[in-house]
């Protein structure tokens, strides 16, 4: 867990420009992301850490915090694994 609590403060940026579609959008490195993927790729921006891009959310969508939490932390990595995003 504690793992997870460090991503919390991390300030991800997106390293691809990407086109959006009605359902979700393609990255120019060929990863498809999902309406939901796409915005949280959408915010990573480098100023917001990711526990902000979790209530924004929460805002969005009626999920619960640990769902939210989960599905933003898992997303964040699969774009990290991909080089999608960077760590600021």
């Amino acid at each position: 867990m504690k793992k997870n609590t460090n991503i919390l403060n991390a300030k991800p940026i997106k390293a691809w420009e990407f086109r959006e579609y009605k359902k979700g959008s393609l990255l120019e490195n060929g990863i498809a992301l999902n309406g939901t993927a796409t915005l949280i790729y959408k915010l990573c921006d480098g100023n917001k850490t990711v526990d902000e891009i979790i209530r924004i959310i929460l805002k969005n969508y009626r999920v619960s915090r640990k769902r939210a939490q989960n599905d933003v932390i898992n997303c964040i990595k699969e774009l990290l694994n991909s080089d999608s995003i960077k760590l600021k």
